[in-house]
């Protein structure tokens, strides 16, 4: 059959597209089987009936080849829909997405083993060549397509390089002909054989004589391959497609028996210690945050804590997801984002044999956190003793010791008043005047003057002290105590500041992050509760 023979041909091209199946039909339609194929272009083969659902098979299914999933479609046939049959039909589309595309530059042994390997682990293989005895099928029967030419240009000029496409470089003598060709291509990995001494001589000419920017060269993988004391080619090509998947796939490449030594369970998701979960996201950490079932956190929309409510918040890039099990909470991780899961007390993180914990409730007094929960404990701002409650603590009040490691002693006491902004200090920070369940209908980011009613606590109206704009604002319907933390005013009336994480929460991530590293490389700095060195 003509439509199945195509779909052959398109996967052997690796090419996308889709084949719309008729999968049942009820009542009149145009037909009951059938078969199309879609391009990614909306170019069709075949037919499954015409009329209004083929045109909205070919546009869904358009829409979902470059998400790569299949799906299934129903559609009644009503004169609502542009039919008359009167009919139901549904439709199975089947989406087949190409391959990775690996770009073997270079004929000789060690691309001879990378190409045997990497096709086993279902890469499309091409490769560019000078010299066209070692360009054959009989060389190297995985490769789909040769490009062979007198010189690199007239090699590489039929080829296509986009950002699905990898890169291995090993040629004869040609490395850095071909990399000025390809360095700044959209290439996902660019990869060279070659030695330290050559490859930091060729970084040096891209930076400085050819002014390539470092983004490109941040795609420049070479010596190529991981490190596993590889000599032969069959051994070094193990490196080389370990590292190709570790890319393409962005995972870390830390062995699979010790990721939990990557794990970082943070107590608190609020404001600041979202500043931190971010700050540790980013530096290649895996992060479990840990919450109560009902967060008060004020600052909400800079805040993790959040997704205890809206199941998922999305704050400078990283990604915070509502797990509701461990289980779940670690495949979140795997997918590379932050799991936050209700767990008050801390119970999962001797389950999940969690190599750091960092408390970051700012309770200011400790709720439950000790040394021995994890081989390294760091707990934010008063409440704990360094080397008794914790390994170290981190300084949270503002001045000049912010964001301090002590490893000896305790943080600065709390002292009830909250940092100056502006000149003002108890004025920006709202207390509930009364017990009763909070209303407002505020939006964190309103600007208000000094004597606007902000809120309700029960009957009880809550006044703004000063002009600015609403910074925090608690959720609504939450029952709260008398004195209660309910709402923040920022008197610089900067909106932005509402929407991004805060400088004293980079500061106590920053922190946080150094003691981390420093521990992992077994060189945790001694402070005193001064920062004097001891």
């Amino acid at each position: 059959m003509r439509i199945f023979e195509e779909a052959a041909r398109l996967e052997q091209a690796n090419t996308a597209f889709a084949l719309v199946t008729i999968t049942k039909s009820e009542g009149s339609t145009p037909r009951s089987q059938a078969h199309m194929i879609v391009l990614a272009d909306g170019t069709t083969l075949g037919t499954v009936g015409g009329g209004a659902s083929e045109y909205a098979a070919v546009a869904r299914a358009m829409e979902i080849i470059p998400t790569g999933k299949s799906e299934t479609m129903k559609m009644a046939l009503t004169v609502a829909s542009g039919h008359n049959c009167g009919g139901a039909v549904e439709m199975f589309i089947e989406v087949f997405t190409p391959a990775r595309r690996l770009l073997l530059i270079g004929g000789g042994h060690v691309n001879l083993e990378i190409a045997r390997l990497s096709a086993s682990c279902g890469l499309f293989l091409e490769l560019v060549e000078t010299r066209a005895e070692f360009a054959t099928a009989e060389r190297f029967p995985w490769v789909k397509k040769f490009h062979v030419g007198a010189t690199i240009d007239e090699a590489l000029a039929s080829t296509h390089i986009d950002c699905d496409t990898a890169i291995v470089v090993a040629t004869h003598n040609l490395d850095k002909d071909v990399l000025e060709r390809v360095i700044t291509s959209p290439a996902c990995y660019i990869g060279m054989l070659g030695s330290r001494t050559k490859v930091n001589s060729f970084r040096r000419h891209f930076r400085d004589e050819l002014g390539v920017e470092e983004r490109f060269l941040s795609r420049f993988f070479s010596p190529i391959g991981l490190d596993l004391g590889a000599e032969t080619p069959e051994q070094i090509a193990v490196g080389v497609v370990a590292e190709l998947m570790m890319v393409l796939n962005g995972k870390s490449g830390r062995p699979l028996s010790r990721m939990a030594e990557n794990l970082v369970v943070v107590r608190g998701a609020g404001d600041l210690a979202t500043g931190v979960i971010c700050r540790l996201h980013k530096a290649g950490y895996r992060v479990l945050a840990l919450e109560i079932d009902q967060p008060t956190t004020i600052r909400r929309t800079v805040a993790f804590s959040e997704a205890m409510y809206t199941q998922s918040v999305t704050l400078e890039g990283v990604i915070c997801r509502k797990a509701a099990s461990e289980r779940e909470a670690k495949s979140i991780m795997d997918h590379g984002e932050v799991a936050l899961l209700c767990d008050p007390t801390g119970d999962s993180i001797a389950s999940m044999r969690a190599a750091v914990v960092v408390d970051a409730i700012i309770a200011k007094r400790n709720l439950g956190t000790h040394i021995a929960m994890a081989p390294f404990v760091v707990a934010l701002g008063p409440g704990f003793t360094a080397g008794v409650d914790c390994h170290c603590v981190v300084e949270t009040m503002r001045g000049h010791n912010l964001g301090r490691i002590i490893t000896q002693g305790t943080a600065t006491p709390n002292t009830g008043v909250p940092g100056l902004i502006e000149g003002y200090g108890r004025e920006r920070v709202i207390h509930s005047p009364a017990a009763g369940v909070f209303q407002s209908e505020r939006r964190i980011g309103d600007f208000v003057n000094k004597g606007d009613v902000l809120a309700h606590v029960g009957q009880t109206s809550v006044i703004a002290t000063l002009d600015g704009v609403l910074r925090g604002l608690l959720r609504n319907g939450l029952q709260v105590s008398e004195g209660f933390k309910i709402a923040d005013i920022d008197p610089r009336a900067e909106l932005s500041h509402c929407l991004s994480i805060s400088d004293k929460a980079r500061a106590l991530g920053g922190a946080v992050l150094e003691a981390v590293d420093s521990f992992h490389a077994g060189r945790l700095i001694s402070f005193d509760r001064l920062g004097t060195t001891v």
